[in-house]
């Protein structure tokens, strides 16, 4: 199977409209970034860069450059050049190198990017807002992560679905945007787009992961007014986890039995307030109706589930300190 069939349908089709959705957009006139390329191909092995070669980026008979972007004035351009190389021709070996030296030059990531799409097509694209919104780029610490975490998402969707470059990767999700967010909608793309697994991949990895190093408790916290069902789940697994480490260091002949048992065990040793046994049986019961039966928990319930697991995570924590220790009651030390 040849590598451009591998694209989804859907996908193929938003590339093959790049330029009549950009006539759409912009009063009828095609983007022509193909012909910007070709005038821009030399500059890959053209290691320094001068003002006249800016006009390639820029040329109105091609895109609408000049209705988002403007280079920095000729004087100052001309003297941050000056003496600057780029090695354009290896990347992206050494590429946040590279990114950081035209960002220094340029004072714009955007303008840095444009300068790497059209000279290595191969390998980058434009970042913009539109594709950013598709696969909710994460940010990063300065912009040249933030760039380059773009460019990990474009190069993953560019890999995973057998585009020929980077570019075009790209060009297919900007049209996307517009398919599925702009003025020309279609509910069709946009459903397979819904449906895309590694777009999903690609947006929950950018969303989760900056809850990466929270407890499971803590997420499920951070979740229960958005998605209370996912907090649910999480709460629930997270609740029988941390009983049963609490039931190891306090106890730990008990700590394999079964929930119910373990629950009932649990307040004969001293620290531990009998009180809660009657929550734990009771969240007990929410668990397995979600697991055994597939019954959501009520608001109500999930924030109860979610209150308890951090309330008991806390109480693991204690336990994790060297020296601390509960007894049985009525056991000497």
């Amino acid at each position: 199977m040849s590598p451009e069939r591998r694209i989804p349908p859907y996908l193929k089709a938003c590339f093959s409209a790049f330029r009549e959705v950009s006539a759409a957009k912009y009063d009828g006139i095609p983007f022509d970034l193909p012909a910007i390329e070709r005038k821009v191909a030399h500059l890959r092995e053209k290691r320094m860069l001068g003002y006249d070669d800016l006009r390639y980026f820029e040329a109105p008979e091609h895109w609408w450059f000049t209705k988002f972007w403007v280079f920095p004035p000729e004087r100052d351009l001309a003297r941050s050049l000056k003496g600057k190389t780029f090695d354009f021709w290896h990347l992206p070996k050494r590429e946040s190198t590279v990114i950081g030296q035209l960002l220094e030059v340029f004072k714009s990531i955007e303008l840095a990017s444009i300068i790497l799409r059209f000279i290595r097509p191969d390998a980058y694209g434009i970042i913009s807002p539109p594709v950013e919104r598709i696969l909710d780029v994460r940010r990063g610490s300065d912009a040249i992560e933030t760039y380059q975490n773009y460019l990990s998402d474009l190069r993953s969707i560019s890999s995973a679905y057998g585009f020929d470059r980077v570019a075009n990767a790209d060009m297919a999700l900007w049209v996307l945007h517009e398919k599925c967010f702009g003025e020309l909608r279609d509910e069709d793309v946009a459903a397979s787009y819904r449906a895309d697994p590694e777009i999903l991949r690609i947006r929950a990895k950018n969303l989760v992961l900056p809850l990466s190093d929270i407890s499971h408790p803590r997420l499920a916290e951070a979740l229960v007014h958005t998605k209370p069902d996912l907090a649910a789940v999480v709460a629930c697994h997270s609740l029988e986890l941390l009983l049963r480490e609490i039931a190891v260091h306090i106890a730990p002949d008990i700590a394999r039995l079964k929930m119910e048992s373990l629950i009932e065990e649990l307040p004969n040793y001293s620290g531990i307030d009998v009180i809660r046994k009657g929550i734990w049986k009771r969240l007990l019961g929410v668990r397995n109706r979600l697991f055994h039966e597939g019954r959501l928990p009520s608001a109500r319930e999930a924030a109860d589930l979610v209150t308890e697991v951090v309330r008991v995570e806390q109480d693991a924590h204690r336990l994790r300190k060297p020296g601390v220790g509960l007894r049985r009651r009525g056991v000497d030390p």
